[in-house]
């Protein structure tokens, strides 16, 4: 095996497909990490003799560029790459003609393979096997200990997958663990490692108290998806650091780079499918749910809105038993099954409290709050004693449904199970659980999160270079700083080093009388090294985010806290305060988990002309390149729901109300001219009621449209009269010279605003030009524009190439004259002077702003080049004419009218001659 290079491993999985007919269009990806990522294509039919370019490719970068080197899972399907890397090529023109940066030229090491581009199979199952000390720490202390661990491990594990049927055909050492490579021998659906997802990490790891085939202190990672990449066989692993000795004795760690090995190689290919099946008959003899696990969300932890200690079990069971007495009376009357009806209110309390199944049901000593509410049901006849045991039983199933991830949503389990019960009757039994809980409802509070400061350290200070010398004061502004910029982050995969790091790691000192901040790098990558993360690495957002919830202790109240305050911050208006009823329906849903519809609806309208928009992230850059533009304000509400909604159940409510208000909402914002608050009557301080003196301009703004590139179009006043305030032209919010910096658009608007609605000589002193021009970029929104003359000019050229190609038709181009439209291959053709005639007597415009007309409208459709065609002088010479693509014309005007030349045709002085249906020879 000491002859084996990363090649061999590769070439051996693949070497089976080689000669498939479609593996000339298969590839598998090397990807090498970090930043910048780049990625080879390596396709697999003759995989055998692309031995040398797959080490030369490793070599170049794992080795000389110290870039950790992955490969795909599954098969990629390099038509479906090349069609990616044409669109994100056609995003960068896009941008560079919008002038937003200049011209780059992607290439194909510049893309990645995604679900989007798998092939649909793959040959390959890798379960990637963590020693989780190595794996926390990122330290591996003595190389040869860690390739003896992994080994061991391999040793204790084999036996059990014999006795399964089933072995790896490569387990692979990859210094933080080892990887176990199932191989296939011919192709299989790529569904399988969706399914193994469901299926090897828990019975790999354990789960409810059964153990798993690991042993302690190694943890196979979950198989999250199709284009999953993993570490390529033998290559050195740079992630990982170590320690090393001074000679004075100061231990040091520094960075090392570990060689991938093989442990063990068994020539046996197997069925992934049947390898599956097998592990699920094995879950389902000792009891392993197959649940895909799901990550604990550090949101799930915001749904448990109550606090109840068991001092306050007897009054809450008096509460419940009062509320829930009148439902227990109606299903004895109509005979509902009281276990169903017990399995949707204990789910509830089980998931919206801090109570476990243990404290529902109780114990020898201690009655559970569930006991003494069924005892009590009991003495009101409604229950029968000897059914405690099938309660409890229920609440145990309860409380298993969402530990192992499902969604169990209440109001439909009710509806669903209990026969006859209306969609009301279910929403009112949840509230009545929800009453009876009311007193032990936490609101959120900002107060506990504002109190800490990550301010940076004075030059004067004694200056911290370890993590674990900073104080918690400001360790804990540090982890609230992470979080509050990764809430509304919608990225997936995340890089450490992309985000802004917080003052703490700074020094403030002054020099030439100019405050300075310098970045404490020792600080910093001691804070890396505590919380285990390798700069380079992509992410995952949601567990970066469990991550730093662990390591800094927020509790359930600290991060409601965190996302509150933050959505606060999207939805606090550019020039004025926020309405009281906007922070109010927003805390009544982060405390309370629900909103009422017209609650929902007053907030639809404010997000949409108020909020600022969500950062577009990769993905929705790539929607809006692809034509599919993703609305980043309606984007707050999803998240917004994901902090905050009660269950999934009332999630897709809340979205579903929200999403029709919003898409519906049309300006005015309704409180733009109230006298009073709809919802707080005797509220008064409200910008719309009684503005403060500079509140009164943003308040009176009820629209700003841009006209794509061609303007903006103010329109202040209230919900009957309305003024609107119009510039053509480009829109420059700021005009940047060598000597001063403007505001064109501000400046333009508020002369307007102070002489023509407020009738004032001059606008007053205490609006400034750049507030102004936040307030009216918040509010800017893009519309068709009404000042586009093109379209105007598209639509009379249409018209009159309709009425060409109908009347007078087109001649072919060996017979082109000037006084026709022809046809030249894929190109409809029209003579300048014919042109001519049209846009100056019809168009009343110049040949350069037609030209500039056809360019922008029609775009790669439309050309000019030389044609040589018959003049009236009897000649034929080269003009330069216009022409259209065919397929536009079609598209656009009809099928081309093609002529039939008559055989005697000639060319007279009017044009040439040719036959007409109608009216035969026209001269």
């Amino acid at each position: 095996m000491s002859s084996l290079r990363p090649s061999s491993i590769i070439i051996d999985i693949y070497k089976v497909i080689q000669d498939h007919p479609d593996s000339s269009r298969w590839a598998i990806e090397l990807r090498f990490l970090p930043k910048p990522i780049s990625s080879e294509w390596i396709f697999i039919t003759d995989i055998e003799e692309r031995a040398s370019e797959i080490d030369k490719v490793l070599t170049k970068y794992n080795i000389m560029k110290k870039k950790d080197a992955y490969v795909s899972m599954a098969i990629h399907d390099f038509e479906k790459v090349t069609a990616k890397l044409k669109r994100v090529q056609e995003e960068e023109n896009k941008k560079a003609t919008e002038g937003e940066r200049r011209l780059r030229r992607i290439t194909l090491d510049k893309i990645q393979g995604d679900s989007e581009t798998t092939s649909g199979f793959t040959l390959a199952l890798v379960v990637d096997i963590d020693n989780t000390k190595i794996h926390d720490t990122r330290i591996i202390e003595n190389e040869e200990e860690a390739f003896e661990a992994s080994k061991r491990e391999w040793e204790a594990l084999k036996p059990k997958l014999q006795e399964l049927g089933f072995l790896p055909r490569w387990i692979l050492y990859t210094g933080g663990g080892l990887q176990l490579w199932f191989v296939s021998d011919k192709l299989e659906p790529i569904s399988v490692i969706d399914r193994a997802s469901e299926i090897i990490p828990n019975i790999m790891n354990g789960v409810n108290g059964v153990k798993g085939l690991l042993s302690e202190g190694f943890k196979a990672d979950n198989i999250f998806d199709p284009a999953r990449i993993v570490r390529a066989p033998l290559t050195f692993n740079h992630k990982y650091r170590t320690i090393i000795k001074d000679e004075d004795g100061t231990e040091r760690v520094v960075p090392t780079q570990v060689k991938g090995r093989v442990i063990e190689f068994n020539d046996v290919r197997i069925s992934l499918t049947e390898f599956l099946d097998r592990l699920e008959a094995y879950a389902k003899e000792k009891g392993i749910p197959l649940e895909k696990p799901t990550k604990r969300k550090f949101l799930e932890l915001a749904s448990k809105r109550y606090e109840v200690t068991s001092s306050n079990f007897e009054a809450l069971a008096e509460r419940l038993f009062t509320e829930l007495r009148p439902w227990w009376e109606i299903a004895k009357e109509k005979g509902w099954s009281r276990h169903h009806l017990t399995m949707g209110i204990a789910t509830y309390i089980l998931r919206n409290t801090n109570l476990t199944p243990e404290q529902l049901i109780g114990s020898e000593n201690s009655p559970g709050l569930w006991e003494l509410v069924f005892a009590k049901l009991v003495e009101a006849g409604l229950e029968d004693p000897d059914d405690w045991k099938n309660r409890a039983s229920t609440i145990r199933d309860a409380y298993k449904k969402i530990e192992s991830g499902k969604k169990v949503a209440t109001k439909a389990y009710l509806r669903k199970y209990i026969e006859g019960l209306s969609e009301e009757d279910a929403v009112q039994i949840l509230l009545s659980v929800k009453r009876a809980l009311l007193p032990y409802l936490k609101a959120v509070d900002v107060k506990r999160i504002s109190k800490y400061s990550a301010r940076p350290y004075e030059i004067t200070e004694e200056i911290p270079k370890s993590w674990e010398d900073i104080d918690e004061n400001r360790k804990k502004a540090t982890g609230v700083w992470y979080i509050d910029f990764l809430a509304l982050e919608t990225a997936n995969d995340i890089y450490f080093e992309d985000l802004p790091k917080p003052p703490v790691f700074y020094i403030r000192f002054v020099e030439k009388n100019k405050e300075k901040f310098k970045l404490n790098e020792t600080l910093y990558h001691s804070f890396l090294t505590w919380l285990g993360i390798t700069e380079g690495e992509p992410l995952d957002r949601t567990e970066l985010i469990d991550l730093l919830v662990e390591k800094f202790g927020f509790t359930v109240e600290d991060l409601k806290a965190i996302y509150y305050r933050k959505i606060l911050t999207l939805l606090k208006p550019e020039g004025m305060r926020t309405p009281k009823c906007i922070q109010e329906f927003l805390f009544e849903l982060a405390t309370e988990g629900n909103l009422p519809e017209d609650k929902i609806r007053h907030l639809a309208h404010w997000v949409k002309f108020y909020a600022r928009p969500l950062r577009h992230s990769t993905t929705s850059v790539l929607l809006k390149g692809r034509g599919k533009p993703v609305d980043m304000r309606l984007a707050i509400w999803a998240k917004v729901v994901e902090f905050f909604a009660e269950d999934d159940e009332v999630a897709e409510e809340l979205i579903t109300t929200f999403k029709k208000a919003y898409m519906g909402a049309e300006p005015p914002f309704p409180c733009i001219g109230a006298e009073s608050c709809p919802f707080y009557p005797d509220h008064r301080a409200c910008p719309f009621i009684v503005p403060k003196r500079k509140e009164v301009l943003p308040v009176s703004i009820v629209d700003v449209q841009l006209h794509g590139s061609d303007g903006i179009v103010v329109l202040v006043g209230g919900p009957t009269e309305v003024t609107a305030f119009t510039l053509e032209g480009k829109v420059e919010w700021i005009k940047t010279t060598k000597k001063t910096v403007k505001y064109p658009i501000a400046e333009w608007f508020l002369d307007r605003f102070a002489k023509e609605y407020l009738s004032l000589p001059e606008a007053p002193s205490w609006w400034k030009l750049e507030e102004v021009t936040e307030i009216l970029k918040s509010r800017a929104r893009v519309v068709k524009s009404q000042f586009d003359k093109f379209e105007d000019y598209l639509e009379q050229f249409i018209e009159w190439l309709q009425k060409e190609n109908s009347r007078r038709g087109i001649l072919p181009y060996e017979k082109a004259d000037e006084n026709h439209l022809f046809i030249k291959g894929e190109w409809v053709g029209i003579p300048p002077g014919f042109a001519r005639e049209f846009y100056s007597g019809e168009l009343l415009i110049g040949g350069p702003t037609f030209r500039r007309m056809l360019e922008q409208k029609l775009g790669k459709d439309y050309r000019k080049m030389s044609a040589k065609i018959h003049l009236n002088t009897g000649l034929k010479d080269k003009r330069n004419c216009y022409f259209v693509s065919v397929e536009w014309f079609r598209k656009h005007v009809g099928e081309p009218n093609i002529q039939e030349i008559t055989s005697e045709g000639d060319v007279s002085f009017d044009g040439l001659s040719y036959d007409d249906e109608e009216e035969g020879v026209v001269g």
